[in-house]
């Protein structure tokens, strides 16, 4: 039995971008998640669609499926998008895979959270304490989120 949820239209967040502890790094964005999350029956949740962060032109590339493993971090994902370059006829050329880091959500996307791979958007780094919170409007929000996020083991 699969549950399928977001299959059609799209739910736009206010996000921040921060590090916490450091109330000046606070960047405003949006994250729009258009597609369908997958809940099979004695399975991890999985989602295909598109998740374009605003500030980030990476995110408007194809992204790849995200499984939330239960088992690691309480439902952690990674998220990765496919940069391709064309040729003047539109066929392929060369694809780059861009990491661009772990993502938590709750339930059915009811609040989102990323841990940004860094530097962002080159596909190769390493997690530092960089993220993205949605919904979040402004520094205390964002953290208070992240907080909640933490304290349910998914950091």
């Amino acid at each position: 039995m699969e549950r399928a949820w977001l299959s059609c239209g799209a739910i736009t967040y206010p996000a921040v971008e921060f590090r916490p502890g450091d109330p000046s790094s606070v960047d405003d964005t949006t994250i729009t998640v258009k597609g369908t999350l997958h809940r099979k029956l004695f399975r991890n949740k999985s989602f295909t669609g598109e998740m374009e962060i605003a500030k980030y032109d990476v995110t408007k590339s194809r992204m790849f499926p995200v499984t939330f493993h239960n088992d690691i971090h309480n439902g952690w994902g990674s998220f990765t998008y496919m940069l391709g370059l064309r040729d003047a006829n539109g066929a392929p050329i060369t694809a780059n895979l861009i990491g661009f880091g772990s993502i938590w959500m709750t339930e059915e996307f009811e609040s989102v959270k990323l841990l940004l791979t860094e530097p962002v958007g080159k596909g190769e780094g390493q997690g530092k304490d960089l993220q993205i919170l949605a919904p979040a409007t402004d520094y205390v929000s964002a953290l208070a989120l992240s907080e909640q996020y933490k304290e349910r083991g998914q950091y």
